[in-house]
């Protein structure tokens, strides 16, 4: 698992077919003990390792 953020997404858990938003501070904290790396990045960076987690393929451009 690893556990994503931007500004505008929040932070979320992310793996292999699998995406959860973090919605309180009590997740966020349990989380580390699953996660393997944290990874801070842009909004559109976020809804890229979303879509690779989701469906093993990148977003399309626009």
């Amino acid at each position: 698992m690893i556990r994503i953020q931007s500004t505008n997404r929040g932070i979320a858990l992310i793996g292999a077919g699998y995406y959860r938003q973090l919605s309180s501070n009590e997740e966020v904290e349990q989380s580390t003990v699953i996660m393997e790396k944290h990874i801070t990045g842009n909004d559109r960076q976020f809804d890229l390792w979303v879509s690779m987690a989701l469906t093993g393929r990148s977003a399309s451009s626009v």
